[in-house]
């Protein structure tokens, strides 16, 4: 069996893995809801966060055995780490392609989605080599494992409005807010910010934070 895998937050993710499934006719997974982990081949598409897998994600990584994957990794076109490198050791299959994808910034809202889908072309006629490829192990800042949790708490201020309905979206997918309210367990994904039909939810950045964002920006398509 082939498959489309994806984690998602901002949808960006989504409409990309979304994309491919319509190309090959494999179907659309959500890694966090798998029934099943045994395939042929894989297309898996996560995004970047604090230069890193996502934490949150990384069991479900590992319980995945494919004969052959196809991997993307979005990022917020600040810094992508070395995050192919990272899921080479972790993903249990022969890797044959993948990918750094420029996407929009969950943090900054005039950023435009994405739109190359040219390339996601490029990735696809991919598909039918034969041997492993090698991620090099690119730059990263030592700093960006340090407290990353804590650094976007103070960084991210998520913001009930008076447009809530309590209509409970938000819990179904997260389990650390409750009807706008987050818990200290919140991560600062925004996953429930973009959840939000009614755009009841709404988030402020810290002046450093903000700053931090208008610092020259990577837009680098790297395809391996």
């Amino acid at each position: 069996m082939n498959a489309v895998i994806y984690y998602s937050n901002t949808k960006e993710c989504f409409n990309i893995a979304s994309y491919i499934s319509n190309k090959v006719s494999y179907p659309l997974k959500d890694i966090t809801q798998l029934s099943e982990y045994t395939f042929d081949l894989i297309y898996f598409i996560f995004p970047v966060h604090y230069q890193s897998i996502p934490k949150e994600i990384i069991p479900q990584i590992k319980k995945i055995k494919a004969n052959k994957a196809i991997v993307l990794a979005t990022y917020g076109k600040m810094s992508f780490g070395h995050v192919l490198y990272d899921i080479q050791k972790i993903l249990k299959t022969k890797i044959i392609a993948g990918a750094y994808v420029p996407a929009k910034h969950a943090y900054i809202k005039e950023d435009n989605c994405f739109s190359s889908y040219d390339r996601i072309d490029e990735i696809i006629n991919l598909e039918n080599r034969i041997d492993e490829i090698k991620f090099p192990k690119t730059k990263r800042n030592p700093l960006s494992s340090l407290f990353p949790r804590f650094r976007h708490q103070i960084g991210v201020k998520i913001i009930r409005n008076k447009k809530c309905t309590s209509c409970s979206k938000c819990n179904l997918v997260c389990q650390n807010i409750n009807n706008g309210n987050i818990n200290n367990k919140c991560i600062r994904c925004l996953k429930c910010v973009y959840a939000c039909k009614n755009n009841a939810l709404d988030f402020k950045l810290n002046p450093f934070l903000k700053r931090y964002l208008t610092k020259t920006r990577m837009n680098q398509f790297i395809v391996y």
